[in-house]
């Protein structure tokens, strides 16, 4: 085996499917195994792998255990020297998975690399902003940073550009290929994040283990949407976003780290909904389309606030 790709997946049985096609179609001179961890899923997923994949390896998992251990789950079955941890809401495109695979071979200090991530409307996403989050760094994400001010703000934001191939200190999980030494030495992921999270605290544990992280841009994926997260009831991902991001400071900053973020939370949402509702009464001919984004903005900050201040936080759905 070249490339082992672990595929984690919750009632998503038609984008499943696309991937799982996608996978076989692109593999080119890749030996490749894959499996897919299903977390139980009520929609048929299951013995939709089962008929229409039989080469494919699916575990059920028994439940819904969230992203991070049903990636570890799938790594205990894993038979290649390279994982490749891919979202079911995505789809292979050209050779990326042998030009993701030719990188690191060619490049032993590698420990894991990205590739790039573009929606169905052509607009290319990669690793992010290049920071470890901190209380400071949401304090400036909330109060700076959105999709319009990011570009702008790229000389001033240690902005890593989707179109540029290099170096980095932190990568996206969604199509994460990582070496199983590394995993071997560093650790899976981290289980305590159910989701969200969990691929920068393993970015972090790699780099501080002397590996490096590498953004491919060459290599390319689709990122079709409607995954998993969209189909938890009410504002079940912005919950666990919080959630997820206040154990990161737990760990990482203290009992300290995690209160502070709570605040930061607090605050930066209530600056956000003031923006959004300055917007709203500014804008009274704005298309529906944009009137709709702002009320869903509108939902999401004020969610934030109701969790920062204990009155709301996520249920895992079954």
């Amino acid at each position: 085996m070249d490339l082992s790709i672990i595929i984690v997946n919750w009632n998503t049985r038609e984008l499943l499917e696309k991937c799982l096609g996608s996978v076989a179609a692109r593999q080119g001179r890749l030996a490749v195994q894959t499996i897919v961890v299903d977390n139980n899923s009520a929609d048929g997923s299951r013995e939709m792998v089962a008929r229409q994949f039989p080469e494919v390896r699916l575990i059920n998992s028994g439940g819904n255990i969230g992203f991070g251990r049903g990636c570890n789950l799938g790594v205990q079955q894993a038979a290649a020297p390279l994982v490749l941890f891919l979202n079911p809401d995505t789809e292979i495109r050209g050779d990326a998975l042998e030009k993701m695979a030719g990188f690191m071979e060619a490049n032993p200090s590698v420990g894991a690399l990205n590739c790039k991530i573009r929606e169905p409307s052509g607009s290319a996403f990669g690793p992010g902003l290049q920071w470890f989050p901190s209380p400071f760094t949401e304090l400036a994400r909330l109060f700076l940073v959105s999709r319009e001010t990011q570009g702008r703000l790229s000389g001033l934001l240690p902005y890593h550009d989707p179109e540029v191939s290099g170096f980095v200190k932190k990568l996206f999980g969604g199509c994460l290929l990582v070496r199983e030494n590394v995993l071997a030495r560093v650790g899976t992921f981290d289980e305590r994040f159910f989701m969200y999270c969990e691929d920068v605290d393993l970015s972090r544990r790699i780099t501080a283990a002397g590996w490096k992280l590498y953004y491919l841009s060459e290599a390319e994926i689709i990122h079709l949407g409607g995954g998993a997260s969209s189909r938890a009831p009410g504002r079940f991902s912005v919950l666990m976003m919080c959630e997820s991001f206040s154990k990161l400071m737990r760990k990482y900053h203290g009992r300290a780290g995690s209160l502070g973020y709570r605040a930061v939370a607090f605050l930066g949402a209530q600056f956000r909904l003031a923006v959004l509702l300055a917007m709203r009464a500014l804008m009274p001919l704005a298309s529906a389309e944009d009137k709709a984004e702002i009320a869903s903005s509108l939902r999401k900050y004020f969610t934030i606030i109701q969790w920062s201040v204990g009155l709301q936080k996520p249920v895992i759905p079954g």
